[in-house]
């Protein structure tokens, strides 16, 4: 059997610089956007603004949260398993801090990444972008 899909929901927040932030949870080695699994009756931009208030401290105003789309890659995180991404953008700069199960923050330049990255940033968003 294939593995399950993971139903996650994130946000994309840029710098004046246009280096975008990612986050690294305690468990992994690679970067990914800010946010997490839908909750049971979460629709996904409530789950994107709900994962980054926890993860990074940043508490988003929903109706200025815009879809970038929804995307598959393999899980970062969960070996067999695939992820389908709905990922936002937000218009306005914020002071992100580690929360929650996550270990570092970065600003990430899409054109010049010099980190390792999850699939779905990497093959997807980025190039969305």
């Amino acid at each position: 059997m294939i593995g399950a899909m993971i139903e996650v929901a994130a946000i994309v927040f840029r710098n004046s610089f246009g280096h975008v932030l990612g986050v690294r949870k305690a468990s992994s080695t690679k970067f990914q956007l800010p946010g997490g699994k839908l909750e049971e009756g979460e629709s996904p931009v409530q789950a994107a603004a709900r994962e980054a208030e926890e993860e990074i401290g940043v508490r988003v105003r929903l109706p200025e949260l815009t879809e970038l789309g929804t995307f598959t890659a393999p899980a970062a995180n969960e070996p067999g398993q695939t992820v389908r991404g709905h990922i936002f953008t937000y218009p306005r700069p914020v002071i992100a801090h580690a929360a929650a199960e996550i270990a570092e923050t970065a600003w990430i330049d899409p054109a010049d990444p010099q980190c390792e990255l999850a699939d779905l940033l990497r093959s997807e968003v980025f190039p969305a972008l």
